[in-house]
């Protein structure tokens, strides 16, 4: 999908290159903190290595990660659920104890 905003400026006001540059980074930031794009397709279109993307995001204070207190509560039940099944694969395996 192909967005275009038209914003009047007068024409020594600014360099419209880089306004416009500037404009798409700050959407993208945008679409990807509100989770409307993925941190993947937010870097590929910044230009960006993963890396460089990931310290952005940290300098804007743009979380990478969503994870909820109520996701790690899901999580903790899914491992107390599959817990005693790790520990026969273990064992059966005859690999160390996991403690």
């Amino acid at each position: 999908m192909k967005l275009e905003i038209e914003v009047n400026v007068a024409d020594d006001a600014v360099d419209k290159t880089q306004l416009q540059e500037h404009l798409r980074k700050e959407a993208l930031l945008a679409l990807f903190a509100d989770r409307k794009i993925p941190a993947a397709q937010a870097t590929r279109e910044l230009g960006l290595t993963r890396i460089a993307f990931m310290d952005l995001c940290q300098k804007r204070g743009i979380s990478m990660y969503d994870y909820t207190l109520e996701d790690y509560k899901q999580d903790i039940k899914t491992l107390d659920t599959l817990w005693p099944e790790i520990e026969k694969n273990v064992r059966e395996s005859g690999a160390r104890r996991i403690e």
